[in-house]
């Protein structure tokens, strides 16, 4: 067994120090240091992940669309000017607002079809049997309104004497 590796050990810590030297053994480490190139989609979901908490799923992003939320309403309005009232389908499932058209035109040359599809989640206290649709010059406007509180009321107490459980025979 040689002492030589045992002298020589600090020679090598100052070459492991140099940056030049390292990037020269290994060019890509400094990718695998970065959380994005370890694991891209965890760091996307991670960067992003504020922003889907600000916004709830009703803020659909769509280039299309603009959705204005207040404490009393929310509109959702979208730019549908290439298609007829008839051309355009406007449903709620769940607590989901689906909105859907589709068109075909003939041409002589063959024909042309248009479709589109969105959806926009309504937040708590919004039922969907509260939503409107309006079209007015090519944009559609959908309005949800919050579910108006309960009046309050009085419930009176009854009062059950003890003499009338006595009575049964």
């Amino acid at each position: 067994m040689s002492l030589m590796p045992y002298w020589l050990r600090h020679l090598r810590n100052l070459a492991y120090r140099d940056p030049v030297v390292r990037v020269l053994e290994d060019p890509f480490s400094a990718f695998s240091r970065d959380p994005f190139f370890r694991d891209p989609v965890k760091y996307i979901k991670h960067l992003t992940a504020p922003i889907e908490k600000e916004y709830h799923g009703i803020e659909g992003i769509y280039s299309d669309s603009e959705v204005k939320v207040d404490g009393k309403k929310v509109e959702v309005h979208l730019d549908v000017q290439n298609f007829t009232p008839e051309q355009i389908v406007v449903k709620t499932v769940g607590n989901e607002i689906m909105v859907e058209g589709k068109k075909e035109v003939k041409r002589e040359d063959g024909w042309t079809r248009s479709h589109f599809e969105r959806r926009f989640l309504l937040p708590e206290g919004f039922p969907p049997e509260r939503v409107e649709c309006h079209l007015d010059k090519g944009k559609l406007k959908l309005i949800a309104f919050r579910a108006e509180a309960l009046e309050e009321r009085k419930i009176p107490i009854q009062e059950k004497s003890s003499s009338e459980d006595g009575k049964k025979d």
